[in-house]
């Protein structure tokens, strides 16, 4: 009776044995896997230490084209809004600028005035003063000359006139300094016809036969000099 507990015991040893064998051998395999965790760990806080006490870098210059591009994506669609304006300027005032074109490309364009083929025009042909020792004593005569053209060839008259200013002043003052004062002082020829003949005559030289009608002198006043 007193052996068969003991053999029922033995066995019930040995299962312990196993039991406590199996836990000690899983705590032991599961050791180095945390040692390895907490080594991992502590290499991180390191390498993250070590980061945060080294200097950020320098940050690299931007170039030109860069900054370019930044601020052209900035202001894109103000540029493209300036560039839609100055279209719609340009088509808004379209037909301004066609009939203000030519007074762009030449100021006188403004001014310049259109003649009608039949009608008779005033041109204005010089302003001078000249002197006339003819009679001993020196008179400087102040005189203002206009001319009268038809329209059709009012244009091409104005421009040689314009052309040739220095010429027609060196003849009216030519003519002024041989003339007699009688007939230019109005004494003896209040309309001045032979002044205005001779003038005529040198103009029909100048600009060309048959394109002044007439001769005007609205001024011929003489001033002497030689007190």
């Amino acid at each position: 009776m007193s052996d068969k507990p003991k053999k029922e015991e033995a066995p019930k040893k040995e299962e312990k044995a196993g039991e406590e064998k199996k836990k000690t051998g899983g705590l032991m395999s599961k050791t180095p896997v945390l040692l390895g965790g907490v080594m991992m760990l502590q290499a991180l806080v390191v390498l993250g230490g070590v980061k945060f006490l080294m200097p950020a870098p320098a940050p690299a210059p931007a170039s030109a084209a860069t900054l370019s591009a930044e601020d052209g994506a900035e202001h894109g669609d103000g540029a493209g809004d300036a560039a839609h304006g100055d279209a719609a300027a340009t088509d808004g005032h379209g037909a301004a600028k066609d009939a203000h074109g030519d007074a762009a490309k030449d100021p006188k364009a403004a001014t310049k005035k259109t003649y009608e083929p039949k009608k008779h025009y005033e041109l204005k042909l010089i302003e001078l003063k000249a002197p006339n020792k003819q009679s001993g004593r020196t008179y400087v005569y102040d005189l203002k000359i206009v001319v009268m053209v038809k329209g059709k060839v009012a244009e091409e008259v104005e421009k040689t006139i314009s052309e040739r200013e220095a010429l027609i002043q060196d003849r009216l003052r030519t003519i002024i300094a041989q003339s007699d004062p009688e007939k230019l002082g109005g004494g003896s020829e209040p309309g001045l016809e032979t002044l205005r003949r001779q003038v005529k005559y040198q103009l029909d030289e100048i600009i060309g036969e048959a394109r002044i009608d007439e001769v005007l002198v609205p001024r011929c006043n003489p001033f002497r000099t030689d007190f």
